[in-house]
């Protein structure tokens, strides 16, 4: 069960909702994606109405439907908010043949009574199947009626006009985003492992060369896979993905391929490894998918990709820290500049000369400061300045998941 916190939405941006199907519209647009079998808790400030903290997570068993509403509602209550509504997304129908407004009525309910309790106040509480939308708050018929409201197929509403007014892209389904990550099965897991397996053979009998020989390799290899990728061939075999992948457990390569800047071309090298390799190896190029896409301006995706290197590896620490940047305050351009202040140019050999016998080649450019190492101060020390209640959204964890808040490492 994984959930997403969102900052509240910039101050220039105004949607205004008026009625539950409106709400439910707005919702994907405050996500930067379509939500899917999710519940989503919308934390509103007192002092402006506006938005303040966004929990999306996946629709829990019933057993669950107390704990979920009693944990999250805390959350948003601890950052901020006085007012919530909940939103249901039903796009599974439940086993038993019920509407999905039926079956999931008890977890609405379980909300309300934790608002309740916590001196929330419920705003509306709504669910979305089919296209159509139910209040679970609203009696009137006329209003509200049994069957529910139709949502708008066409995005020409004022809820649509006021996002394009305010530049937000169109919503992208949740599942979407998703896939484009998601990890090899049947066949070609079998053959991912097996790649795996022979390329971590090869590189436990490569003594001689020493840590470095192997780190300016995966730096060559990534960097001739990344101009490859420009060139638009985005052709990837398992051995190379198995190569490159095992390469980054090295944190000074990785590092030193993470400065690179040319996200979009980069995204699709990182998804490409990630989709090519399995936990715990997967975490880090889920990590860098999710560093290119925060900083490439793709948050939503971001957040799916970092969930993802969590779920791969619990304690990878580039995982960890990511995950803390990506859902606090922090602009991702300048977590870029503190992360990767300087680079050196690039160095061309001089015309007339040669390498001496025995030299290993250099890498294009200098390798990048050891993030982990220096304790990634863009994503430990700036979402954590101020008070958190009013400065940072509530963290993003899966099931079972506790945050993890930066520290030393051993």
């Amino acid at each position: 069960m994984s959930e997403t916190a969102l900052t509240p939405m910039p101050t220039t941006t105004v949607i205004q909702v008026a009625t539950p199907t409106e709400l439910a519209e707005a919702i994907p647009y405050l996500l930067g994606a379509q939500p899917t079998d999710s519940l989503v808790l919308l934390g509103i400030r007192p002092e402006d109405g506006r938005v303040g903290p966004v929990l999306r997570l996946d629709l829990p068993p019933p057993e669950r439907f107390a704990a979920a509403a009693h944990h999250h509602t805390a959350q948003l209550v601890q950052h901020g908010a006085r007012f919530l509504s909940s939103i249901v997304y039903v796009d599974t129908p439940p086993r038993d043949g019920t509407r999905g407004v039926d079956f999931y009525r008890p977890l609405a309910e379980a909300v309300a009574g934790a608002c309740r309790r916590r001196g929330l106040g419920l705003q509306e509480s709504v669910c979305v199947q089919n296209g159509r939308v139910w209040s679970y708050i609203c009696r009137i018929h006329t209003c509200c009626p049994p069957d529910g409201t139709p949502l708008p197929a066409e995005r020409h509403t004022a809820v649509a006009a006021a996002a394009v007014t305010a530049g937000i892209p169109p919503p992208i389904p949740l599942s979407e985003l998703a896939a484009r990550v998601r990890p090899p099965e049947f066949i070609a897991r079998e053959a991912v492992r097996q790649a795996f397996a022979r390329r971590r053979a090869e590189l436990a009998q490569r003594t001689g060369d020493g840590e470095g020989g192997v780190r300016y390799e995966t730096i060559a290899l990534l960097q001739a896979a990344r101009t490859r990728f420009a060139d638009g061939d985005r052709s990837m075999t398992y051995d190379e993905a198995a190569r490159l992948v095992l390469g980054l457990d090295d944190r000074k390569a990785r590092d030193h391929a993470m400065s690179w800047q040319d996200d979009d071309v980069l995204l699709a090298l990182w998804t490409a490894l990630a989709r090519r390799s399995l936990p715990p190896d997967s975490a880090a190029p889920l990590s860098l998918v999710a560093w290119a896409a925060w900083t490439g301006d793709q948050p939503a995706f971001a957040r799916v990709a970092v969930n993802r290197a969590l779920d791969a590896d619990p304690t990878y620490r580039l995982g960890q820290l990511l995950h803390t940047a990506i859902n606090s305050r922090l602009d991702p351009a300048e977590a870029r500049h503190l992360l990767f202040p300087a680079r050196r140019p690039l160095r061309p050999a001089p015309p007339d000369s040669a390498p001496a016998t025995g030299a290993k080649p250099a890498p294009a450019d200098d390798p990048a400061p050891d993030t982990t190492a220096h304790e990634h101060p863009a994503a430990r020390d700036r979402p954590t300045q101020g008070n958190p209640a009013q400065d940072s959204p509530p963290p993003d964890v899966a099931p079972g998941r506790q945050p993890q808040p930066p520290h030393d490492p051993p």
